[in-house]
């Protein structure tokens, strides 16, 4: 299937929230065709180039081979002429191929991936409840309105990897985990780097 993409330093998780600032007019026209269509699009993180076109420069970033579709849950327009909306994760997909239109916006052929059986949260990982609690009531967070998945292992390691202070290549590996009960055990272990730090 072929799918808009919206090119980023930063990964989204499936099940996860993000907010982001849109300006420029290949962004904003994908934010709107997306509104009026009520349809996803993707967001994948940059290997390679800059989120932004820069005069001189190579316009077609390097991408990595897997992302998640967003879909628009929330928007406004600020006094500046920029959009600020908040996305949600659906599902991760494969990408096979990209193409570049004459406005700059880059175009997928991508493969949507399995979706991943539920997980019951392992005892071992109740400690991440309170940490859940805590992140949603900070004020920057609490704004993404995102409800979290306290009984579903796998999602609640998303919601978790998207709001920590995790190095984004790190966070891509955790993405591109396919068992969720691996990534959970990963999510506690870097955390345990982060306590121990």
């Amino acid at each position: 299937m072929k799918l808009p993409l919206f090119p980023l330093g930063a990964v989204l998780f499936p099940g996860a929230r993000m907010a982001l600032r849109v300006f420029e007019p290949r962004y904003v026209d994908l934010v709107r065709d997306s509104l009026k269509q009520g349809a996803a699009f993707g967001i994948l993180r940059i290997r390679e180039g800059r989120e932004v076109v820069q005069p001189g420069a190579d316009p077609m970033p390097r991408l990595v081979p897997v992302g998640t579709f967003a879909r628009i849950v929330d928007w406004d327009a600020d006094s500046h002429n920029m959009l600020n909306i908040i996305v949600e994760g659906e599902g991760k997909f494969r990408l096979l191929g990209t193409e570049q239109q004459t406005n700059f916006l880059v175009v997928g052929e991508v493969e949507p991936l399995p979706a991943e059986a539920a997980l019951p949260l392992p005892e071992r990982a109740h400690s991440l409840l309170p940490l859940m609690q805590q992140l949603l009531a900070h004020p920057a967070i609490a704004r993404l309105q995102m409800q979290p998945q306290m009984g579903d292992g796998g999602l609640l390691a998303n919601q978790l990897a998207q709001l920590l202070p995790i190095p984004e290549a790190d966070k891509f590996a955790l993405l591109t985990e396919v068992d969720p009960l691996v990534r959970l055990d990963r999510l506690l272990q870097k955390l345990e780097e982060i306590d121990g730090s």
